[in-house]
């Protein structure tokens, strides 16, 4: 088998494995007031700009050694 193609497997399982632990959300931006969605509770919105602060957020967020 292709090495190439196996890399696309494992990375394809990895991104799926990371993302069955996301949870989608939705509250109300607090620049514009438009409906904003986001991952675990981290939020930016298109109309304005609007970004609320990481730790915001409901998950705690890896740390730099963990990102590989």
């Amino acid at each position: 088998m292709d090495v190439s193609h196996d890399q696309n497997v494992e990375t394809a399982v990895a991104a799926a494995a990371f993302l069955s632990g996301q949870q989608v959300t939705e509250k109300q931006c607090g620049g514009c007031g438009s409906v904003v969605a986001g991952i675990n509770g981290r939020y930016a919105c298109g109309a304005c700009g609007w970004i609320n602060h990481w730790s915001d957020g409901d998950t705690h967020l890896p740390g730099a050694e963990d990102d590989v």
